[in-house]
């Protein structure tokens, strides 16, 4: 079984939501940690939250759909933590709550940029000091957030779906390449969870009512932040190639399997 304590642990988005969950869960683990969001105030919020832990903990400024951020990113995180690297979680990510007609190219730009390329830039960048770590015969892991909606088309969230599905299957593919290495990769696919993500991009929205009520709903049957971080970091110790949180994530995956064209149509008429 894989472990935390001693473990250096890399976290995008980690300025709020399951990022900040996880960053607390891993320090009161004795896990080291290397923090990266866009926003440097709630990386501070977050440093001085864990602080009391006593663990190592470096904060990277850095947006995740820039290629030269993220090759700086892998490069200063190497240098501060003597270029080791046990866990990758590639958590930061956004929805749009809009129909496809009204999505626009700048739209799908950001969110493919930051769903899809904020992905595959950590584990291009990231992949190298992971391999030291299992060639040094030490743990290895990469965490990739995907959702439930990355096997179900939702409608209005387009953008979302597509993206985290190609994280999916990337995660999937992964897997069987690394795991003769010694590198382990988990899919981890939540459903509706008690964050502010959907909150980020409410303005954005097509119809501001309703994704009013989508959030209120989330807010109400989501999962919280550290129920998320506790199964991330089961699946982590387990070495899980996907986990699934979530009753309604469960819900959507099994009916997804059983009456496919009856779910679409259900989603549509409750869209």
């Amino acid at each position: 079984m894989k472990k935390i304590q001693g473990a250096v642990a890399v976290i995008t988005g980690a300025g709020g939501g399951v990022g900040r969950a996880l960053a607390e869960q891993i320090a009161a683990r004795g896990g080291a940690l290397a923090l990266v969001d866009i926003q440097e105030s709630a990386l501070q919020e977050v440093a001085q939250s864990v602080a009391a832990y006593g663990v190592e903990v470096s904060t990277h400024v850095a947006d995740v759909s820039r290629h030269d951020d993220m090759h700086a990113l892998a490069e200063a995180i190497a240098a501060r933590h003597d270029g080791r690297i046990n866990l990758l979680v590639n958590n930061a990510g956004i929805t749009y709550q809009k129909s496809f007609a009204t999505h626009s190219l700048e739209d799908w730009q950001r969110i493919v940029g930051i769903n899809w390329w904020g992905v595959l830039h950590g584990c291009h960048f990231f992949l190298p000091l992971l391999r030291a770590a299992a060639a040094r015969d030490e743990d290895a892991h990469i965490i990739n957030m995907a959702s439930m909606s990355a096997t179900t088309g939702l409608p209005n969230q387009s953008s979302y779906c597509a993206t985290k599905s190609a994280v999916h299957l990337l995660s999937l593919s992964m897997w069987g390449e690394l795991r003769a290495e010694g590198i382990g990769v988990t899919s981890v696919q939540p459903g509706a969870i008690r964050t502010d993500m959907i909150k980020a991009t409410l303005a954005q929205s097509d119809d501001l009512v309703a994704a009013e009520r989508n959030y209120r709903l989330a807010q109400r049957i989501g999962v919280s932040a550290e129920t998320v971080a506790k199964r991330i970091i089961k699946a982590f110790e387990r070495d899980s190639l996907r986990i699934r949180i979530g009753t309604d994530a469960i819900a959507m995956d099994l009916l997804k399997r059983l009456v496919p064209v009856t779910l679409q149509k259900l989603l549509k008429s409750v869209a």
